[in-house]
């Protein structure tokens, strides 16, 4: 990725309540952050929401609103803007699916911009340690190399299995490859280094914030925020204090302070509102039968292997899951759309 002119590298958050004015809080908290003064007429720009189901659902996926007023905002500095998914992880659903599920097909015809499946991109790829050995990982050579601004627009989380899910893990997503869980059991490093390789600045959906077992099931719980960072590591820290969810137990971001790349104090951040302040509620992580499950899986290889790749697994291991806890429910549209 190609660097910014003067790109501003200080620790900053920003965050402001919507109070019915959904563009002015957006372009409020950008101004705060110093984003918009770095984009030109030929700045090169990647929103990448977070789509982890193929249609909207609140407090699960960013909203349609906040992806088209940044589209609207931007537009109005730069002609070259993309949206930016890859499919869904397993094989889930395709990525047209969740863009037309948000509506992107329509910011495409109505904005002149792109939207892109990043499991059709060109590959390039970083190397990072983890567990004593050096890991090689794909990612899309237009975010690493044919992008001067990368957005990432993650919704605040409880996460089943990393506890929270916010601007870093966003990042997970970039992976061009639908069996990224076969890495999951290297992720508290892997996602550090996607991070630092693309070098994200946030705009946080905080419209709804999940609670309880998270990413796709939870509490949806109405914030009317808009948080904006220069970088993931000060929105994580700054988010994770406004969710009371000490960031000490999320594994990726003790990793992320270990490698200097999240401030581990708050007064190394600068913010406007205190996140103590801004907090409503306590969100906790409530793990469910399967989320046990899974988790095993998480953090090994060989599970992973055994209940998602063998025969064994797929039809043995899964027919056991399911008589317990259920098949999981086929996604559909919620009543707005």
């Amino acid at each position: 990725m190609t660097d910014m002119p003067e790109r501003n590298q200080m620790n900053q958050t920003a965050l402001f309540k919507i109070d019915g004015d959904l563009s002015g809080a957006i372009r409020r908290a950008w101004e705060a952050t110093g984003l918009l003064k770095r984009v030109t007429a030929s700045t090169r720009v990647a929103l990448k929401p977070n789509f982890t189901y193929p249609f909207y659902k609140r407090g699960v996926t960013t909203s349609p609103a906040v992806i088209r007023e940044a589209v609207k905002i931007l537009r109005e500095q730069t002609p070259h803007i993309s949206i930016v998914e890859t499919d869904g992880g397993y094989g889930s659903w395709k990525v047209r699916d969740a863009f037309a599920g948000h509506g992107i097909d329509g910011l495409v015809r109505e904005f002149g911009i792109k939207a892109v499946n990043l499991c059709d991109e060109p590959r390039g790829s970083i190397q990072f340690l983890s567990r004593g050995q050096i890991h090689h990982l794909p990612l899309p050579r237009r975010l690493l190399h044919e992008t001067d601004l990368f957005i990432t627009l993650p919704v605040p989380k409880i996460h089943c299995m990393t506890g929270l899910s916010l601007a870093y893990k966003n990042q997970w997503g970039c992976i061009p490859d639908i069996m990224r869980l076969r890495r999951h059991y290297i992720f508290n490093d892997a996602i550090v280094a996607i991070n630092q390789a693309l070098k994200p600045e946030v705009l946080g959906d905080g419209t709804y914030f999940l609670d309880e077992s998270g990413p796709m099931e939870g509490a949806e719980v109405p914030m009317d925020l808009i948080i904006a960072a220069t970088n993931a590591g000060s929105f994580d820290r700054y988010v994770s204090e406004l969710m009371g969810y000490p960031w000490r137990k999320v594994l990726h971001l003790r990793r992320a302070v270990e490698l200097g790349d999240m401030p581990a104090r708050l007064e190394d951040i600068r913010f406007n509102i205190p996140p103590a302040q801004a907090r409503t509620r306590t969100f906790r992580l409530n793990r469910t039968f399967r989320n046990y499950i899974a988790l095993a899986g998480f953090k090994s290889r060989f599970v992973t292997w055994l209940g998602y790749e063998s025969w064994f697994g797929r039809v043995v291991l899964h027919g056991i899951l399911y008589a317990f806890a259920g098949k999981p429910v086929k996604p559909q549209p919620t009543a707005e759309h």
